[in-house]
């Protein structure tokens, strides 16, 4: 537990960034297989998006959704080990 209090930053960015890029992939892959961009636009507007700028929304969404998730996991996993080491010494 000790090691992980001493994570780089980049280390840090790196561990949550890839993983989430990764899932992201996948949630914007089974998402789009049930769902067209067409049919997701809300009360019929007219609004001129190609199916291509729908999906590259889409996964930045995805991406932004899972590296929240991903940033939670390692703020907790982190300030964990810190409080454990806190009452070890």
């Amino acid at each position: 537990m000790e090691e992980m209090k001493n994570i780089s930053l980049t280390q840090q960015f790196i561990s949550v960034l890839w993983p989430s890029f990764a899932m992201a992939i996948v949630a914007s892959g089974v998402f789009f297989s049930a769902f067209d961009p067409i049919d997701l636009i809300p009360y019929n507007l007219d609004i001129d998006i190609s199916p291509l700028a729908a999906y590259s929304i889409g996964f930045f969404l995805f991406w932004l959704l899972c590296i929240l998730s991903s940033w939670g996991t390692l703020y907790f996993a982190i300030s964990n080990c810190r409080l454990t080491a806190r009452h070890n010494h």
